[in-house]
């Protein structure tokens, strides 16, 4: 039975545009609260740290939940576990748009929208491979799903840059216009066709679950851990309320936590394995990774968004605090990384007609790291805001040729059965990918801008005329502790009040204090950028290996040109088997 069977013949785009909105708004959340978390700490009443750990448990939902989520598909029905993810998100923005405390915003957006997105993200691409036909249909069909989280993820930072300069608690409209979609999306459900059912409805591997979220969530939690605590050794000392675990010098907590969850997953895998040999039904089908198509696939769907997250990370950050442009001036030099990643991801259709998926998922993975490293070489000389368009565009043509058919190449692989299954575990992914862009630029960031901070406070001849070895040590472990990237006028304001309190210490006149502060920003900016684009280029230079790999993806033939509904990635599931 192929995966279309049993379907009737609908409209694409009635399929397309429900998913499509869904995606644009999990992952335009993903990028935009970053920009607001300053209007929300003040008026939620609450702190920098609060507000950064509800970040982080929206992630680690999402990245924990997203494989049980896919299999819900299976047992409660695609279509119906789409709308209760949908629902479940829509009720969270609503919550958070609506929040008290920070609590009220945690239930709302951490924990319900991450929910809702763990049902609703696999049961969008499940959707996608089982009711559109294979061929041409269903790669456009992922092209526009594509375009649309990229798409939400770059324009993020631009609309809530948009409510957030309008007023302290103006960002709670954000919130409100995520529940104006859901219901536009879910007005729309009963005219997106029906998936096939799962034939012989699986029962939920409840240890299988609670393994993987496990396992997932460890992982995913110690790698957000490296940009406070760095890689190998923490920074700083990991406490517990007023008791020490880790003393400062120590072993990263990132290193305990990545390696239970390997551990964990480890088990996971066992236990699936265990399942299929007593006859059970596993949480994860371990024959889908036997194929070459997945087994090479799925880390070059990681790479793909750690890429794009890295770059959504530092760009932003650089743009806004080194050249001191607006959030909305931001996303408007981001724009057209968006508007050629739309353009080409559409284009795909036309182009698996003259070269293979694989040769396009290559070309795509050798512009992404191409487009980025030149966005840091132009931004290296002297940095404006228009020399991030021509690197943006070129990552955007990469993301737009590679995305649909790596998409469209792994989740064909799977049979009718199998879709919530490879949905999840290829979204599964995706996540780790991003939370390893976010965490890897944020670590080398950090990390750069401490040692060259330091290393410049050192060889300063006005510093080290006035301040003491006892005060430099201070600074050090202040800038371990609360290291960040600050603007030059924020750095007045915090070098200044530092600077007078040495002074007061020392009965200097004011005119040295300002001229320790003038030497202090100066620093500050020198070590904040060299940190922004090191970050940058580090995301291109580890952003490679997404190409190398590629380069072991089977062969897919052409989309053959006189038979549009060609299933052109029929043979590439059968290459697979190789």
């Amino acid at each position: 039975m192929s995966p279309a069977s049993g379907v009737s013949a609908i409209n694409p785009m009635h399929l397309l545009l429900p998913l499509a909105l869904a995606q644009f708004i999990n992952a335009y959340d993903t990028t935009a609260m970053n920009v607001a978390v300053s209007k929300v700490v003040l008026n939620l009443h609450t702190t920098i740290s609060g507000v950064q750990a509800a970040l982080t448990i929206y992630s680690l939902v999402m990245a924990a939940c997203m494989i049980t989520g896919s299999k819900l598909g299976d047992i409660w029905g695609r279509n119906r576990t789409f709308a209760i993810g949908v629902t479940m998100y829509g009720v969270g923005a609503v919550i958070t748009a609506f929040a008290v405390n920070l609590g009220m915003m945690t239930f709302g957006w951490s924990l319900l929208e991450g929910l809702g997105s763990a049902l609703m993200i696999p049961a969008i691409f499940a959707l996608v491979g089982t009711i559109l036909p294979p061929g041409r249909d269903r790669l456009k069909g992922y092209a526009i799903i594509g375009s649309a989280a990229a798409a939400g993820a770059a324009m993020g930072p631009l609309l809530m840059g948009f409510w957030a300069t309008l007023g302290t608690w103006t960002w709670r409209l954000s919130f409100v216009s995520e529940a104006i979609v859901v219901l536009v999306v879910l007005s729309m459900v009963h005219r997106m066709g029906k998936a096939p059912a799962v034939e012989n409805k699986p029962k939920l591997d409840v240890v299988g679950a609670v393994l993987s979220a496990l396992g997932l969530a460890l992982i995913v939690l110690g790698v957000l851990q490296a940009s406070t605590y760095g890689w190998v050794h923490a920074r700083i000392p990991v406490t517990i309320g007023k008791r020490v675990l880790i003393p400062a010098g120590g072993i990263s907590p990132v290193i305990p936590f990545v390696i239970a969850g390997i551990v964990i997953i480890g088990l996971f895998l066992l236990w699936q394995r265990h399942k299929t040999r007593v006859g059970k039904e596993p949480l994860v089908e371990l024959s889908l990774f036997k194929g070459r198509t997945v087994a090479v696939g799925m880390p070059i769907v990681l790479m793909l968004t750690f890429m794009q997250a890295g770059l959504l990370f530092v760009v932003p950050v650089f743009l806004q605090i080194s050249l001191n442009l607006s959030p909305i001036l931001c996303g408007i030099c981001i724009f057209p990384l968006t508007v050629f990643l739309i353009v080409f991801s559409q284009l795909t259709g036309r182009l698996t007609k003259k070269f293979s998926p694989k040769t396009l998922i290559m070309a795509g993975m050798a512009l992404i790291p191409l487009g980025i490293i030149l966005i840091w070489a132009l931004l290296s000389t002297k940095p404006s805001a228009w020399q991030v368009i021509p690197g943006g565009i070129i990552v955007g043509i990469g993301i737009g040729l590679a995305n649909a058919p790596l998409l469209n190449a792994v989740q064909s692989t799977a049979p009718e059965k199998e879709q919530s299954e490879i949905s999840g575990v290829n979204r599964a992914f995706s996540n780790l990918g991003g939370s390893f862009g976010t965490a890897i630029a944020g670590a080398v960031l950090i990390s750069v801008l401490i040692t060259t901070v330091l290393s410049m406070v050192g060889s300063n001849p006005v510093l080290q005329k006035y301040v003491t070895a006892r005060h430099q040590q201070e600074f050090r472990l202040a800038l371990n502790k609360d290291a960040q990237t600050i603007s030059d006028k924020q750095a007045k304001a915090v070098f200044g009040k530092y600077a007078t309190e040495v002074i007061k210490k020392e009965n200097f006149s004011p005119r040295i204090a300002d001229e320790l502060a003038s030497q202090m920003v100066g620093i500050n900016h020198k070590a904040r950028n060299k940190a922004l684009l090191a970050a940058l280029l580090a995301v291109g230079l580890i952003g490679i290996l997404g190409f190398i790999m590629s380069i072991f993806l089977p062969k897919f033939p052409k989309a053959k040109e006189e038979d549009d509904d060609e299933p052109a990635d029929k043979p590439a599931a059968q290459a697979t088997t190789d």
